[in-house]
């Protein structure tokens, strides 16, 4: 990451190396893929994906992220017509990202001329406290509640704080101890697993607790900022789709507990835009694959989903053990842990938006 004046932090450009241990690389504009130019080729489109980790590909590679599966899907969906179209999916997604980069990451992705949006919403959009963690790397100060700010819009990062990375070792020797005391981290070497611990609780808190203070002051300023950006596409006549990513433990939970994704359908409504559940889809994937057939009602998943989770907590009391849990079997086939997928996650969300994104484009066309 670098020092961005606008939004904070962003990825460097032309950068090869590693992320989470996985090697990826960003093209002259500091977007993960391809080298891309900024005007738009002749018999074109062009989808523009933003978010944050879930969408830039978390632990996996390049050609295992939903863009690049989507992108493969579309031109093949073009190719199979005999049509002279071809699709570019660009990645602007970054680890981190809340609505207030995404809004800025939409303000410049405009020049390359996207037919469609796609935003990735993530529960920690709302209130996050560890992404605050990559700006070790930018010599922010200590203060934890100004980092916030930084995160979320409510205020500009000085340029100040930046320049003391550049002429203060001393500066980050602070900022390493902080990070070491904070987590009671002796070495440092786990601060990231710790924050991520915290960064679950407070998503916990989001769906558990949503008429929390913080945790709506928090929907307040992140659908201001996804305001803003579904005005930029309003203003463009470009269409817009949003999906909510869910965490691991809403699996397992009836469809009267997801707050969160409730929040966004009823913008999504509000706007005029399209909104993809993720976690809906899942649900009804799961019922299918307990009782081997599709399951046509929300309230049939409920019901198959209460009866699952009442058979594990009675075989887990009976054993001592929590081996039996086929709501984490379903999950890791798609995920790499509680929010993040795998290659095989990414390639399904690529599929479910694949029939959603090629609809937009007709309606774009029209």
């Amino acid at each position: 990451f670098e020092y961005d004046r606008e939004k904070a932090f962003r990825l460097r450009s032309n950068f090869e190396g590693e992320y989470n241990d996985v090697t990826f690389s960003t093209n002259s504009l500091g977007l993960r893929g391809a080298e891309i130019s900024v005007e738009k080729p002749e018999n074109t489109k062009r989808v523009l994906v933003l978010g944050d980790s879930v969408m830039f590909g978390h632990q996996v590679l390049g050609d295992e992220t939903a863009s690049y599966f989507l992108e493969q899907e579309l031109n093949k969906h073009f190719a199979e017509l005999e049509e002279n179209i071809s699709v570019q999916v660009i990645n602007a997604a970054v680890p981190g990202n809340s609505a207030y980069q995404e809004y800025h990451d939409l303000m410049r992705g405009l020049e390359l001329g996207p037919d469609v949006i796609v935003l990735q919403f993530s529960l920690n959009d709302v209130m996050d406290h560890w992404a605050s963690w990559m700006f070790e790397d930018m010599g922010l100060d200590n203060s934890e509640k100004r980092n916030q700010d930084y995160l979320f819009g409510r205020s500009n990062m000085p340029y100040a704080d930046h320049l003391l990375k550049q002429h203060s070792a001393f500066y980050l020797f602070l900022k390493d101890m902080y990070g070491r005391v904070r987590f009671q981290d002796v070495t440092g070497d786990n601060i990231v697993e710790k924050a991520g611990k915290e960064e679950f609780a407070w998503a916990n808190k989001i769906v558990n607790e949503p008429e929390h203070p913080k945790v709506l002051e928090g929907w307040e300023n992140c659908l201001k900022w996804m305001r803003e950006m579904t005005n930029l596409a309003s203003k463009k006549d470009i269409p817009f789709i949003l999906m909510a990513s869910p965490l691991e433990f809403q699996l397992s939970r009836e469809k009267k507990f997801a707050h969160p994704q409730r929040i966004l359908q009823t913008f999504a409504v509000e706007e005029g835009i399209y909104f993809v559940d993720l976690l809906d889809i899942l649900r009804g994937m799961y019922a299918e694959s307990a009782v081997g057939e599709p399951v046509e009602t929300a309230e049939e998943i409920d019901k198959i989903i209460v009866e699952t989770r009442e058979e594990v907590e009675r075989i887990t009391i009976a054993t001592g053990t929590g081996a039996f849990n086929p709501f984490e079997d379903f999950w890791y086939e798609y995920f790499v842990e509680y929010v993040h997928p795998s290659a095989q996650g990414n390639e399904l969300i690529a599929n479910i938006l694949k029939p959603i994104v090629l609809m937009q484009l007709q309606s774009a066309e029209r």
